[in-house]
C-alpha cells in the first residue's frame, strides 16, 4: 500500500511541475537543420540529371517525430496529370540547405511506380495510445489524431 501511495504522490508531484519555456522553446536554427520550406518545393533529380519531380508533402511519424518519406510530384504538365509517389527520406541526397535534391531511382522507374495512398483523417479511429510521450492530446479533437483540430 505504502508503494502504491509513494507512486500516486511521484506521479501527482510530475504532473503538478509545471513546463518551463526553456524546455520546451529552440532559440535558433543549426547548421545541420532543414527548414521544412526548403525541402517542400524542392526538385528532385536522378543520379543522371533526369527531372524526377518536386517534393509535395512530407510524412512524419507521431511516436518519434522522424521523417519517413518524402511525397514527391511525378509526371504531368504545370501540375495538370501528376501525381503523387512517396520515397524512402534515408534514400534522398540533399545538398546543402536542399537546393539540389537527387534519388537513384529514374525517371522513368518514378512514372511507373504506384500513386501513393494517403489514410483518411476524417474517417480512420485513432490508434491505440502507445504512451510515447508526443504531448499531443488525443481525446478532445485538438491533437493529431482526433477530430478535425481547428
Amino acid at each position: 500500500m505504502t508503494r502504491i501511495l509513494s507512486t500516486l504522490a511521484i506521479a501527482t508531484s510530475l504532473a503538478a511541475t509545471p513546463v518551463l519555456a526553456q524546455d520546451v522553446l529552440v532559440e535558433e536554427q543549426t547548421s545541420s537543420e532543414l527548414r521544412g520550406d526548403w525541402v517542400l518545393g524542392a526538385r528532385v533529380t536522378s543520379t543522371q540529371d533526369e527531372a524526377i519531380g518536386s517534393i509535395e508533402d512530407l510524412i512524419i511519424s507521431e511516436e518519434d517525430g522522424n521523417i519517413i518519406a518524402a511525397v514527391v510530384s511525378v509526371g504531368g504538365f504545370l501540375g495538370i496529370g501528376a501525381k503523387q509517389i512517396a520515397v524512402d527520406w534515408s534514400e534522398l541526397e540533399m545538398n546543402w540547405d536542399a537546393n539540389e535534391v537527387r534519388l537513384e531511382l529514374s525517371r522513368e522507374e518514378a512514372e511507373e511506380a504506384d500513386e501513393y495512398q494517403y489514410r483518411n483523417r476524417e474517417y480512420e479511429p485513432a490508434p491505440e495510445a502507445t504512451g510515447t510521450g508526443t504531448g499531443m492530446d488525443t481525446g478532445t479533437g485538438m491533437g493529431t489524431t482526433g477530430g478535425d483540430g481547428l
